[in-house]
């Protein structure tokens, strides 16, 4: 809708807005649109309050809101003379189909960026459930590297103490053995003594 675009652009807010944002924005540009076509009675704008002759969007709006030009024109009695414009209805009649025309670009234009709002937040809940799944696969992860390493340090830890187990039980042999074959060489050169 060029409205909606003259809007954006006038406003600097080009990529700027989200679609519940220009919705609000219309919803307030509707209120302040009815405000000032039925404004109070005894409310002065002495003070500089906008009034529909002054605000921008009021002749906008209303052509877009009523359905009917912004400027009404009159009807001409034809009794003037000949030569004298008359409106005829059906130049009335094009100008409420375009503004209906415009009202019905608006609302596809503010559908279709809510559609898009839509859509990006459907996108950002995917990426936030994605992080979500990648962060405990990582922690999953690290959680079986620890138990791995725990085990394995456990069976070194194991290993360590059957290799010492075993090593004491080849020292006493060794011993007991070196011990008995000192008996027995002693026992020999005792009974050749005798």
């Amino acid at each position: 809708c060029i409205y909606c675009r003259v809007f954006v652009k006038d406003e600097n807010l080009e990529g700027k807005i989200s679609a519940t944002q220009v919705k609000r924005k219309w919803e307030n540009l509707k209120q302040k649109y009815k405000d000032l076509k039925c404004p109070q009675t005894g409310v002065s704008t002495e003070d500089g309050e906008v009034t529909a002759a002054s605000w921008k969007w009021y002749s906008v709006l209303d052509e877009a809101k009523g359905g009917r030009p912004s400027i009404t024109p009159p009807n001409l009695i034809a009794s003037s003379g000949p030569g004298v414009a008359v409106t005829s209805p059906s130049s009335v009649r094009s100008t409420s189909a375009r503004t209906g025309r415009k009202r019905k670009d608006i609302e596809e234009l503010i559908c279709e960026m809510e559609e898009k709002e839509a859509e990006r937040e459907k996108e950002a809940v995917e990426r936030e459930e994605r992080r979500w799944r990648e962060m405990v696969e990582r922690e999953e992860r690290r959680e079986r590297e620890r138990q791995e390493q725990e085990e394995r340090r456990e069976r070194e830890a194991r290993e360590r103490e059957e290799r010492r187990d075993r090593e004491m039980r080849e020292r006493e042999e060794r011993r007991d053995r070196e011990t008995k074959e000192r008996e027995e060489r002693f026992l020999q050169l005792f009974a050749k003594e005798i």
